[in-house]
Parts: C-alpha cells; sequence; structure tokens
C-alpha cells in the first residue's frame, strides 16, 4: 500500500504537458475581448488553456475555454487549433479518470501535429501518450511513448521538457518497483533542472528522489532530498507543496520510530492544508495524524482525526477518502479492544467498495456499448450512402442501355446483392465476436486483479523473510504456490522460551487452497494463543477439533472434504529438546550425514475422529550441526525427468542429505534450481511446494526467541 501510495504523489506532483510558462490569466482574458476572430485569437485562446492548467488548475475553466477554441477551429478549419484543442480535452479527461478517451484525443492531436510540422507538441502528445498508458498499466507502451517524446525535444533543444519525460519515465519504472531504473531517470531529470535553473523542477525532482529512498527504506538519504525539497518549496512559496514534503518528512521520522517528531511535520501539513483549502492534502494529513495518535496507543484521538477525514470525505463525494476513513476507523478501534465498532466500520468499508466496484463496472461496460452503437451507427450511414450512389448509377445506365441488355443488368444486380448481403452478414459477425473478445477480457483482467490481491492479502499474513531470519538466523524456507496463491502456509511462533514452527499443506490449490491456507493459519495462531503451550501433540489435537467444528458443522467424525496435512515442531532454547507432532506429513533431521525420519501420524486434520490417545507426541535432543527439515508433498511429487515421472522421497531424502552442509540460502537455491530442472520447460508444476530448513549451530540453539 504504502508504494503505491508514494506513486500516487508522484504523479499528482508531475506536469502532464511539455510546453513554455503563459502570461498571467488575467491580462490574457483581458485581450480576449477585443481580439477579432482569426488565427491570433486561437494563439490566445491556447495561451489562456495553457495558464488553467498551470497556473490555476482550473479543469472547469480549461473546459470552458478549450470548447471556444474548437468552435474557433472549426470555423477557421484551424489545424492548430484544433491539435491543441484535442490536447486539452485529453487533459480534462485524464483528471476525470477517462484515460481510454483521453487516449483518443491525444491520438488525435499527435495527427494534426505531424501534419502542420509542430515537433514539440508532436513530442508532448508522445509524452502524454505514455502517461495515459501508465495510467493503464501498460507500461511497455507507456516507456515506448515517453521515449519518442524525450527523443524529439532532445532534437529540438527543449531541455525542460526532456527533464519532464526523464521524470515521468522514473515514475513509470517506480510504479513498476524497478527503483534503480526509477532512480537514474529521476537524477538525470534532476542534473536538467539544475542546469536551465528550474528550482521548481529541481524541487519536484527532489521530492521523486527521496520517495524512491524512502520505498527502500534508506531513511537518512529520502530525508536529505525531502529537506532540499522543503528548502526550494518555502522560498518559491508553494504552500501545496509545502505542505506535501512535510507530510513526507513526517512519514520518515513515523518509521523511525520517531514519533513526537513524526506528530510534529504531520499537523505543520494539516495548518498549511487548510490555509490553502487543500481538501486532498487535509485528508492525507487528518490519515496520517491518526495513525501517528494509534502508534501511540491514544486511541480515541486517532478516531477523533480519522472521523474528521470521514467527514471532508463525505462532504467532498471522495468515495475513495471515505473507503480509507472506514477501514482507519475499523483498526483503531480494533486495536482499542472494542470489536463491535470495529466491525461495523469494516462491514460499511467492504459495502462501500462493492459499489464502487459494480459502479465502475457498468460505467466500463456503458461505455463499451456506446462505442459499439456509434461504430455501428457510422457503418450503416456508409453502406446506405454507397447503396443510394449505386441505384443512381443504375438508373442512368438503363436510361443510355437497350431493351437486350436488361438481363445482364438484372443477373449483375443479383450477385451485387448477394455479394453485398454476404458482406453484411460477415462486418455483423465480426461486430460481435469483437464485442465478445472484449467481454472476456474485461473479465480476465477483473479475475486477475481478483487473484492479485487475494495474493497480496496471503503474502501479507505469512511471516516475511526479514521476520524470520529475526527469530531463526541460521534457516530458510522455500515457498512456491502453483498457481498465483497457495494452499501451503508456514507459521512462526513463541510461547515462552520454546520456539514454534508449522508447515502444513490444506486441501486444493489456488484459490480454494489459498481460502483453506487463511483459516488454517488463523486457527493454528489461535490455538497456540488460547492454549499457551508448546506441546505440538495438544496443538494438533485443538486444531483438529476446531478444524472440524467449523467445517462438518460440528457433528464430529464425519467425513470431510476439508483439512491439511500438517508437522508440527516446538524447540526448547535452553536444553535444545525438540518436541514433534504430526499429521500425514514427517520431518527430517540430517545428523552426521544420516538422516533421522520422525514418521508423523495416519490421519489428518479435519475429518477424523480422534482415539483417546488422539496425536502420538515425540521428543529428541538435538545437537550442534543439526539439520531440521520440514516440507509438504510437492517437492517429491513433482512430475518431470526423461519419464515423466515423480521425484519420489527416497530421492529427495539423498538430495537433503547431499545439501546439508550448505549455507541455509545455498541450500535453498539447490532445492529450487533441481525442481526447475526435473520439472523442465514442458512440465507445468504440479503441485504448491513448501520446505523450511533449520541449522542447529551451537549446543544452544541459535534462535531469537
Amino acid at each position: 500500500m504504502r508504494k503505491h501510495f508514494l506513486f500516487l504523489i508522484i504523479m499528482l506532483c508531475k506536469i502532464t504537458i511539455a510546453v513554455a510558462q503563459t502570461p498571467h490569466i488575467d491580462s490574457l482574458l483581458a485581450a480576449l475581448k477585443t481580439m477579432k476572430e482569426d488565427t491570433s485569437k486561437i494563439n490566445l485562446l491556447n495561451d489562456i488553456t495553457r495558464a488553467y492548467i498551470y497556473e490555476v488548475n482550473d479543469v472547469e475553466q480549461l473546459q470552458h475555454y478549450t470548447e471556444q477554441q474548437l468552435k474557433l477551429a472549426e470555423k477557421l478549419n484551424s489545424k492548430k487549433g484544433f491539435a491543441f484543442g484535442y490536447m486539452n480535452m485529453a487533459i480534462i479527461y485524464v483528471s476525470r479518470s477517462d484515460y481510454r478517451i483521453a487516449l483518443d484525443y491525444n491520438q488525435k492531436s499527435l495527427k494534426l501535429m505531424q501534419e502542420i510540422g509542430n515537433k514539440k507538441g508532436e513530442s508532448s502528445c508522445y509524452i502524454n501518450m505514455g502517461q495515459n498508458y501508465s495510467n493503464l498499466g501498460d507500461y511497455t507502451s507507456a516507456i515506448t511513448f515517453m521515449l519518442k517524446g524525450v527523443k524529439i525535444k532532445e532534437e529540438i533543444n527543449d531541455k525542460r521538457g526532456v527533464a519532464v519525460g526523464y521524470g515521468n519515465i522514473g515514475s513509470i519504472f517506480f510504479a513498476q518497483e524497478k527503483y534503480p531504473e526509477a532512480l537514474r531517470y529521476y537524477l538525470n531529470s534532476l542534473k536538467i533542472k539544475e542546469e536551465i535553473n528550474d528550482k521548481t523542477g529541481m524541487a519536484m525532482s527532489y521530492n521523486n528522489i527521496g520517495s524512491v529512498f524512502q520505498i527502500q527504506k534508506k531513511s537518512a538519504e529520502a530525508l536529505a532530498y525531502y529537506k532540499k525539497s522543503l528548502e526550494l518549496k518555502e522560498k518559491l512559496g508553494n504552500k501545496k507543496g509545502t505542505a506535501t514534503t512535510y507530510s513526507n518528512i513526517g512519514d520518515i521520522y513515523f518509521s523511525q520510530g520517531k514519533i513526537n517528531q513524526a506528530l510534529a511535520y504531520q499537523l505543520k501539513s494539516l495548518e498549511i492544508a487548510k490555509s490553502i483549502t487543500d481538501k486532498k492534502g487535509m485528508l492525507t494529513a487528518y490519515n496520517r495524524i491518526g495513525a501517528v495518535f494509534e502508534k501511540k496507543k491514544k486511541y480515541k484521538e486517532a478516531i477523533d482525526y480519522y472521523n474528521m477525514m470521514l467527514l471532508l470525505s463525505k462532504e467532498s463525494e471522495l468515495k475513495e477518502g471515505t473507503m480509507t476513513g472506514y477501514k482507519s476507523i475499523s483498526e483503531a478501534y480494533q486495536n482499542a479492544m472494542q470489536f463491535d465498532s470495529a466491525f461495523h466500520y469494516i462491514s460499511l468499508y467492504y459495502a462501500l467498495k462493492d459499489s464502487i466496484f459494480n459502479k465502475d463496472n457498468f460505467k466500463q461496460l456503458a461505455e463499451l456499448n456506446t462505442r459499439y452503437e456509434t461504430d455501428k451507427k457510422e457503418k450503416e450511414i456508409l453502406l446506405l450512402t454507397k447503396d443510394q450512389q449505386l441505384n443512381a448509377k443504375i438508373i442512368k445506365q438503363q436510361q443510355l442501355v437497350r431493351w437486350g441488355l436488361i438481363g445482364g443488368l438484372a443477373l449483375l444486380s443479383v450477385s451485387i446483392f448477394s455479394i453485398y448481403r454476404r458482406y453484411r452478414f460477415k462486418q455483423k459477425a465480426n461486430v460481435i465476436l469483437e464485442k465478445q473478445k472484449e467481454e472476456i477480457q474485461l473479465k480476465n483482467v477483473l479475475i486477475t486483479d481478483s487473484i492479485d490481491y487475494a495474493q497480496t492479502i496471503q503474502e501479507a499474513v505469512l511471516p516475511t523473510r526479514q521476520e524470520i531470519q529475526e527469530m531463526i538466523p541460521d534457516s530458510f524456507v522455500l515457498y512456491k504456490p502453483k498457481a498465483t496463491v497457495s494452499g501451503d502456509f508456514y507459521w512462526l511462533g513463541q510461547v515462552n522460551e520454546r520456539l514454534v514452527c508449522a508447515v502444513a499443506d490444506c486441501t486444493g490449490h489456488g484459490v480454494p487452497g489459498a481460502f483453506m491456507s487463511l483459516l488454517g493459519y488463523n486457527m493454528l495462531e489461535n490455538a497456540v494463543k488460547d492454549l499457551q503451550t508448546a506441546k505440538p501433540a495438544h496443538i494438533l489435537d485443538t486444531l483438529n477439533e476446531e478444524v472440524n467444528h467449523r467445517l462438518a458443522g460440528g457433528e464430529l467424525g464425519e467425513d470431510s472434504k476439508h483439512g491439511m496435512d500438517i508437522s508440527l515442531i516446538s524447540i526448547d532454547t535452553k536444553t535444545n529438546l525438540l518436541e514433534f507432532a504430526g499429521a500425514h506429513n514427517s520431518i527430517y533431521i540430517v545428523r552426521a550425514n544420516e538422516l533421522i525420519e520422525l514418521k508423523a501420524d495416519k490421519m489428518g486434520i479435519g475429518g477424523n475422529k480422534l482415539n483417546e490417545a488422539g496425536f502420538k507426541n515425540q521428543e529428541t535432543t538435538l545437537q550442534k550441526g543439526d539439520m531440521i527439515y520440514l516440507f509438504t508433498d510437492g517437492f517429491p511429487d513433482q512430475i518431470g525427468g526423461p519419464n515423466r515421472k515423480k521425484f519420489y522421497y527416497r530421492p529427495f531424502k539423498e538430495l537433503l542429505l547431499e545439501i546439508s552442509t550448505l549455507q541455509p540460502e545455498e541450500q535453498r537455491k539447490k532445492l529450487n534450481d533441481t525442481h526447475l530442472t526435473w520439472m523442465g520447460e514442458k512440465m507445468d508444476q504440479t503441485d504448491d511446494i513448501l520446505i523450511m530448513g533449520i541449522r542447529i549451530s551451537n549446543t544452544r540453539t541459535s534462535l531469537n526467541v
């Protein structure tokens, strides 16, 4: 979320069209009153529209004078007037987030700019089209068009335009999380701005560079560039930019844990935003101040600021802000242990989110339908015109030829009519197929976006690589979902001085498996938390009861198609005593080039009526150099090799023995390379793959618990 928000700030700060600054609006409007309707007036209207873009950013007035510009261009048949008018219309539709329509206008403008030989305008169109493609998520096209625009600006020595183009390209790389490339283009942009002493542009570049360092968690470098940006913006009297930079600096201090300094800068940002009635700036400040108070565990103050954000969003009809407000308030109530209120606001959040999603879908479908109907009518009119011309020609010929040719003409007419009917039928069929193709593509995009969002949720739940390294420095995790999301999951926790680790394989893979894995992860975490025991068998007994209760309607013992296989260990960090219990999933310990297998019980979690003994708890004392492996069945069951067979467990054990002396990260790489080689280019991954390895580095286990 944080990196996408930074990208949004960068794009809001950008100048979309690379053209020169204009005189003040008042003097331009005064000149307009006395101007005759000729090409000079078109040029003046163009200057006025530029001013409304750069000086006051007033989209409503921009549209008013652009419509005058286009009307006069039509009257005078001025290609230049149309070219710049279409460019303005693209900006208007960008402000409404209608990027497809904006792209159409930019393409019309580009064609006219090329016809009149306006290189500067042509380059601006390319850059604007690149920005449109970036907004649509087509980053490859975005970079292509940006580079075309920059190349022309270099040819005509438009340094300011080159700098803007480099900045835009940097922002596109930023959106793709390609931070080294983004930083390189931001620095190139800054270098040119320093050469031409463009202080406004320099301030923007400092802010962009700071954002790259911030997302890379290089706080010191980010803070240095933000402060450079702040100094310039204050000198230039750019209050909106100053408020934004105050907020960015506050974010840095927040990430460093300097809460009071973070609060001071966010309050400064809010004060300036209020003074210039910058509603978006106020919304950002309210949200971030609320987050600071929430960090300080002052939940009442946090909720007060979130409510101010919510009220302003509703007054301004900003649904995205309203959604953020609902979610922030829900999280604050949850942290304050007021779960009824938390549930109320998260319900409002999802209700609004669903309504926006449905509205956007309806809007897109309506737009597609309108385009289809328009194209259809244009083609029908064209065909009707051709038909009338053909009939007139036939009548004229009938007056000139003799009666002996009537039969031939009749035959010709039948042939023409037959060809015409086949042409119409084929044309209509193509239109229907194209519409169906667009609808399928739209549905595929929606489905893919939903799965990608599910992946984000699942990755946020699982322990990060940093968290694993902090708890178990000498370890690795190989985690390879078969699809975008996985039915396998791993879990780490601690009970007093015992480390608890689990590796689980839930029923299914892909989206169904992912839902089951999230449910299993949550139930496992609750079981450990509620029991406050590190006994693996007790935990699995409780987990089995909970899964049966939730998924089999409370009737323990009924067969269920939902459940999981799991291996669970606990390690006493003082005595190095390992305890293990498993449901189908065993574990291996490699010691002195010998593999020891602790076998799991032959029953899974869910759909099993336990005997009185329940799951069996096994114990063993670990030794220095021991390598413990927890795994699911995905790796041994992978189909591949020359005979297209499973990898199987025996070769899997031999592989673990072979690599057990390597560093954990090298082991992970070796396992991954072996899997890819075995699978080959022609086979797909058979199942989700998960392997966790833990080395006992000394007689006192190297675990940070």
